[in-house]
């Protein structure tokens, strides 16, 4: 049981990014590796915020609204003019990869590369008889539901999230029903900011962080939504803590330096047998 609830609680933080990374691919087509230097740079700030004095919750929303600015900014300074210009979606891939490189070159240029800490002294710890949570875990497993299940709501009751499934649908019909694909592009890119931040922050409070974290956590947000479904945005959920499970149970029965190994493979696996993912659907070539 304690390996299904380590399980649950990585994927939660797993599943925060993979919404993030989702918010923006799917409107866009975007694939934005240059959220994995936004979830770098997000603890650093709220680091700095506490080592300036400032309490853990001023810190938390320091790092949130800098997650949030910096994903603005990639889309207003890089993505949205390549888009202008038609760019493919490889110079796309290239361009965020380069905003990548220099956003961890900046934050290990200003804090160096030591792993550093949000949280000081021992953690609180939760017994139910023999089952062991910490109290990041349970802040993990809290903000995760919430925003979650905050974002579903989102997506199904409002008029801007039916909206934004609108624009990842066809941005062309979007257009020519005279909605403005800016906006709502950079209302994407916002929300990427905001899922990543806290991804960030909860996993930062737990483990730890250093500069270069960020590209391996994305890509198993990446290996998550394509287990999970590319078209939707629950696919990307259910791939997350279907990964979590998996990797605690590879640390529990074999070893942490086997994780990788079996997350690929466990991609591979659904590559080869299921290509759409768990809840995608077959579609005609053409229509990809």
């Amino acid at each position: 049981m304690q390996i299904l609830i380590n399980g649950f609680v990585s994927g939660a933080a797993i599943a925060l990014l993979a919404l993030a990374f989702q918010a923006v691919y799917l409107p866009t087509r975007v694939f934005f590796l240059g959220l994995a230097g936004i979830y770098s740079a997000t603890p650093f700030v709220a680091y700095a915020v506490l080592k300036g004095g400032g309490a853990i919750w001023l810190a938390a929303l320091a790092g949130l609204a800098a997650a949030v600015i910096l994903s603005l900014l990639c889309e207003w300074a890089n993505h949205a003019p390549l888009a202008r210009r038609r760019a493919s979606e490889g110079a796309q891939l290239i361009a965020s990869l380069g905003v990548y490189i220099v956003l961890v070159q900046v934050i290990a240029m200003i804090w160096g590369n030591d792993t550093k800490t949000l949280r000081s002294g021992l953690d609180a710890v939760t017994r139910f008889g023999g089952l062991v949570v910490t109290g990041a875990q349970w802040i993990t497993l809290g903000i995760a539901t919430v925003l979650i299940g905050g974002f579903s709501i989102f997506l199904m009751r409002t008029d801007i999230g039916l909206r934004l499934r609108a624009l990842a649908d066809n941005p062309t019909m979007f257009a020519l029903y005279g909605y403005n694909i800016d906006r709502h592009r950079l209302f994407a890119f916002a929300l990427c900011g905001f899922f990543a931040g806290a991804s960030s922050l909860v996993t930062a409070y737990d483990i730890g962080f250093d500069p270069y974290t960020g590209l391996h956590t994305v890509l198993l947000a990446v290996v998550a939504v394509i287990i999970g479904g590319r078209g939707s945005f629950a696919g990307p959920v259910i791939g997350a803590l279907l990964l979590g499970l998996l990797r605690s149970q590879v640390v529990w029965h074999f070893s942490a330096r086997w994780q990788e190994a079996a997350t690929f493979a466990l991609l591979a696996a659904f590559l080869l047998l299921r290509p759409q993912g768990i809840l995608g659907t077959k579609s005609r070539l053409e229509a990809e």
